[in-house]
């Protein structure tokens, strides 16, 4: 995910703070292994992404949704903040290889991405 330098960016592209959430759907016969993903692949992640304008990890445990009494639709959703979508661009080119090659070790179904601009509020 390189950006050209001949391309026009996005305003708030080099500023505004950004949120990468990695989805994990609890689809029936999918596993999830909680013990790996906040153990190994956490250090992992912030091995790998720390020095690239990491802020924070976040994570959520899915425990239900609505109507009450519902399963959740997530196993987990883990959130990273970046500095800008320039860090979070030039830290996937960087280490997404490693970080998806990983996701096998925890997660048996695919994941889905969402990238977000953090709005404060």
């Amino acid at each position: 995910m390189r950006v050209p330098l001949t391309r026009s960016v996005p305003a708030g592209y080099f500023h505004s703070m950004v949120r990468l959430s990695v989805l994990y759907p609890a689809i029936p016969g999918s596993t999830f292994d909680w013990d790996y993903y906040l153990g190994p692949h956490l250090v992992l992640a912030r091995k790998l992404l720390g020095a690239r304008g990491l802020v924070r990890i976040e994570v959520d445990r899915g425990i239900g949704a609505f109507p009450p009494g519902t399963p959740s639709h997530y196993h987990a959703i883990g959130h990273l903040y970046f500095e800008s979508m320039l860090h979070l661009d030039t830290a996937l080119a960087a280490t997404a290889p490693d970080l998806v090659a990983d996701q096998r070790r925890y997660y048996s179904g695919e994941s889905v991405v969402q990238v977000s601009e953090v709005v404060p509020v």
